[in-house]
């Protein structure tokens, strides 16, 4: 049912992996997804994926005050010998890729409200990408549609920190061949109001099948491959059914819940390409799509 549609998407479909190393030496990697808009070089993705960055600078402005505090108590007489430690789950090195080696996203707009994230690629070549994303009219989507989701779950992607050059690495990742697509059916649009500044509909696709973890920031899509959300989160809804499990001779009561994706709707995603004066194409009453700018 999808497989034209999965092979339109995989084109504009890459993955960001987020490395991080914390101040007690630990290596933490998390991968997510990215849509490539047009021929400029522009992605969206979920906003989340940018929380790590927000730490990593908070806890860097935090290692400065340490510092400069440690250094001030040493040059006084009679100072105490014992210096402040950093917290151990402090980030001191951050990094991510962007689907290509030497590629940096900048122009970065995040809006956690929504959970999306835009930016700009550079530097960025049309020619990596064969095929661009068409966005689906927001007036033409239905509960009860087939709809698939695409990203990249089940890399089991590791970084590894080269403590002489202070840089991330991790393995190749060929995109097209590990990117994943689950199917399922949109159950129902959640319209949760406005954002705080008014200017963007807090507007979501709940869909009956799960978002799997490295799928944030993904598209969902309709059997023509047309943008129809992006995911960014799961929720997991309470089914009221509690049976009784054994383990080690022990009876347990087991909560049941139904777990449904939910992606950020193509009508918010444009209002905030809008925004941001991105030109994306789109789906059209007579031509198939035009060009939004």
């Amino acid at each position: 049912m999808f497989a034209d549609a999965c092979q339109k998407v995989a084109e504009f479909t890459r993955p960001v992996v987020v490395s991080t190393r914390l101040q007690d030496g630990t290596v933490k990697t998390e991968c997510g997804t990215f849509i490539v808009i047009n021929r400029d070089g522009w992605v969206i993705t979920a906003g989340h994926l940018f929380d790590s960055l927000v730490k990593f600078q908070t806890d860097q402005n935090k290692l400065k005050e340490i510092a400069s505090l440690n250094e001030s108590r040493r040059s006084l007489p009679g100072a105490p010998g014992m210096e402040v430690k950093p917290d151990p789950t402090y980030i001191t090195n951050h990094s991510f890729w962007w689907g290509w080696d030497g590629v940096r996203m900048n122009k970065i707009f995040v809006n956690r409200q929504i959970d999306i994230a835009v930016g700009k690629l550079e530097p960025f070549d049309p020619s990596w990408v064969r095929e661009y994303p068409v966005m689906k009219d927001p007036d033409h989507l239905r509960p009860g549609t087939s709809i698939c989701r695409m990203g990249y779950s089940f890399l089991g992607i590791k970084s590894n920190f080269d403590e002489k050059t202070r840089n991330f690495t991790i393995p190749k990742i060929d995109a097209r061949s590990v990117v994943f697509p689950n199917e399922g059916m949109h159950t129902r649009t959640i319209n949760n109001g406005r954002t705080n500044d008014g200017k963007f509909d807090r507007l979501y696709v709940e869909t009956s099948t799960p978002g799997l973890k490295g799928q944030s920031g993904g598209p969902i899509f309709d059997r023509e491959g047309r943008i129809y959300a992006m995911q960014v989160f799961t929720a997991h809804l309470p089914l009221g059914f509690h049976p009784t499990a054994q383990y080690d001779g022990n009876a347990v009561v087991e909560n049941q819940f139904l777990n449904v994706g939910n992606g950020v709707h193509v009508r918010t995603i444009r209002q905030v390409l809008d925004d941001r004066g991105v030109s994306y194409d789109a789906e059209g009453d007579e031509t198939g799509f035009r060009i939004i700018e």
